[in-house]
């Protein structure tokens, strides 16, 4: 039996054979493939498939257009025929096997096994990101889409009722999160998912899913939530109350167990202060803190205190120790907004709780009116310079310790700050505490993601002594680590970029992304990795964009040299040599760097025509790696091109790199 063809058009285009990507595809011709493979239950005629991808032509030009896309996938699979005709009748052939196609299979069962497959299957929209073709064609794509994701909307549906009649809260919550990353728009899923998340004993977390409702309703529909849907929103509330009438905290809010100094560090937002004579409208400034606490919670390094849990904290002489004490927690954030005529200038500031001195501070300036893109930005900048500097006063707190007092949790985070030095003795140190963490607890998902990510950078610096056993550590780790918490963002980051980097495996390594990113949409890691991946296929553009976006979302990131690499790789894929020759410049200025960028960077400058420049990179990087060559280099260069890889090597040559 000859290897099936794989025809994916969820999500994307890919078709492949024996493992091998068919990427010189014309755009009709994938544009026929996928029509053919939606409508594999039904006949197709010649005219009707015409007519579709040409409905600009006339009859004869038409059929003469429709008989050289089939003669090119003819050439393209001299050894079977793809596309078969029959009759007048076109149909795809029996060993072509079509995700989209399956899926039709699956929904068409009522099965729940089938159901739950059938929802696994669906892995993005019809054709993602697709090309327009014709009007006819893009009007059927539209419609098409919609059919299918409102066929896989019910089927979630059923299973996400199923699971609450069952009393499996935890799938109920995964069918809703599923449903709502489709439409977020529908009311009956808005329903589901708090109910899933209440059923769970996730009330804090139904409640950060109701405020992203109202923003959506708000933003695409001027509309607000239905009424039980408020109802519902308002009883988690009451059960979440934190404050009653006299102020105190009630017993059901102390928690079960003192918090241990060495666990995952508590913090809590509390209220932003008004300043001046001219307030900023108050849903305006909750909504702040809301999205705040809400992108913070998303970090699994950090424990956040609920928006319901602070929201009544609006005494002005509530100071930072005095909070620590009350909400039981190490770090205090605090922020105050003073409106001047048009602009509004928000100053946000951490503290710790245990001295009450503030460690961190920094304001924005925005318009009054406070867009949603104003609100955003601001927030992701927030969390993104935030979080390090509560990771470095922790690696303060725990550096006085004595080692085997450490706790898993403390190990790790030692661990990180040794891997981001770059150095090889660090390195063999985090390996010896990442061990150990796995070793005393386990389940402890980080601590898999994280030793995933030592091998992979032991492979990007040179050091691995045994490639092809590192890249299948990376592999196992990383799902350890996802199997123990399938929403660890370094895991879904690092083994996407992995992905493409390793293995040139760039269809998976934009799902991973995607799901990453549909996690924490402002995660500045999730869009600078991704970048690369862009930059691999030839995607310059896309590549440049996302390295840029990371750079705006953690403009002062303690390893800054990761971000300029990024956008000098991207810059070179682009052709713009002198701008990346600048990038890597900047990147090899920092402290630490990626060995990688040594090669970048001079390639980058030899390309630019400045060879003497390239030459002095070279050396240094034939200090830091003296056994590298440039076949071996371009051999595992993660370009998706021969022809990229090869202009890459001359590059290397060009710069005095060993051949």
């Amino acid at each position: 039996m000859p290897a099936p063809v794989r025809l994916l058009i969820l999500g994307g285009f890919q078709l492949s054979l024996e493992g091998r990507e068919v990427a010189e595809l014309p755009r009709k011709a994938r544009a026929l493939l996928a029509y053919l493979a939606v409508h594999q239950d039904r006949q197709t005629t010649r005219e009707t498939a015409g007519e579709l991808l040409w409905s600009d032509r006339g009859p004869e030009q038409v059929r003469h257009s429709l008989r050289q896309t089939l003669a090119v996938l003819r050439k393209l699979f001299r050894d079977r025929e793809l596309v078969r005709a029959r009759d007048g009748a076109l149909f795809l052939s029996g060993d072509v096997e079509s995700d989209a196609g399956r899926l039709l299979q699956l929904t068409a069962d009522s099965d729940r096994e089938a159901m739950r497959r059938a929802a696994e299957a669906y892995t993005g929209q019809l054709l993602d990101g697709f090309p327009p073709v014709s009007k006819d064609f893009d009007d059927w794509l539209m419609l098409t889409r919609a059919r299918l994701e409102t066929t896989v909307l019910r089927v979630l549906g059923r299973l996400a009722d199923e699971a609450t009649k069952a009393g499996d809260a935890q799938s109920a919550l995964t069918a809703t999160d599923r449903m709502f990353a489709i439409d977020p728009l529908r009311e009956d899923t808005h329903r589901r998912l708090l109910e899933a998340c209440a059923a769970a004993g996730r009330r804090s977390e139904a409640l950060r899913h109701y405020a992203t409702i109202v923003d959506v309703l708000h933003r695409e529909l001027s509309v607000v939530p239905a009424r039980e849907t408020r109802e519902l929103a308002q009883r988690l509330r009451r059960e979440m109350d934190p404050l009653p009438e006299g102020g105190n905290p009630p017993a059901s809010m102390a928690p079960a167990t003192a918090i241990d100094a060495g666990s995952v560090p508590p913090i809590a937002v509390l209220p932003f202060r008004q300043l001046g004579d001219q307030p900023v409208a108050g849903h305006l400034a909750e909504g702040l803190v809301a999205d705040v606490v809400c992108q913070l919670a998303g970090l699994r390094e950090l424990r956040v205190i609920s928006h319901g849990t602070t929201l009544c904290l609006t005494d002005p002489g509530l100071d930072a120790r005095s909070a620590g004490r009350l909400l039981d927690v190490r770090y205090v954030v605090t922020g105050s907004m003073r409106r001047t005529g048009n602009s509004v200038r928000l100053t946000t500031e951490l503290a710790d709780a245990e001295t009450g001195m503030v460690v961190w501070a920094r304001s924005h300036d925005t318009h009054a009116d406070l867009s949603f893109e104003d609100q955003d930005r601001m927030v992701a900048q927030i969390v993104n310079t935030l979080a390090p500097r509560v990771h470095e006063l922790e690696l303060r707190r725990i550096r006085g310790k004595r080692p085997e007092s450490l706790t898993v949790y403390e190990k790790v985070l030692l661990a990180r700050e040794h891997l981001q030095t770059m150095e090889h003795e660090n390195f063999q140190q985090a390996r010896r505490l990442l061990d150990e963490a796995i070793e005393t607890e386990p389940g402890y998902a980080e601590s898999y993601a994280l030793c995933a990510d030592w091998h992979g950078r032991v492979i990007s610096q040179g050091w691995s002594v045994n490639r092809a056993a590192d890249v299948q550590a990376v592999e196992r780790l990383t799902r350890k680590a996802l199997d123990l918490d399938s929403g660890n963002l370094r895991a879904l980051v690092f083994y996407a970029h992995r992905k493409s980097l390793l293995h040139r495996d760039y269809s998976e390594a934009r799902r991973l992304f995607g799901r990453a990113l549909d996690l924490s949409p402002n995660s500045a890691q999730a869009w600078l990795w991704s970048s690369y991946t862009h930059a691999y296929v030839g995607d310059a553009d896309e590549a440049l964009r996302r390295a840029y976006r990371a750079l705006e979302l953690s403009p002062r990131d303690r390893q800054a040299h990761d971000f300029f690499a990024a956008i000098c790789v991207a810059n070179y894929t682009a052709g713009n040599y002198q701008d990346a020759a600048d990038w890597g410049l900047r990147a090899l200025g920092e402290q630490s760097v990626s060995r990688g960028t040594y090669r970048w960077t001079a390639a980058s400058l030899a390309a630019n025509g400045q060879e003497h420049q390239a030459r002095q990179v070279m050396r240094r990087a034939m200090d830091e790696m003296p056994n590298q060559h440039v076949s071996e280099v371009v051999r595992i260069s993660p370009y998706s091109e021969d022809e990229r890889r090869r202009g890459y090597g001359m590059h290397l040559l060009a710069a005095g790199f060993p051949p």
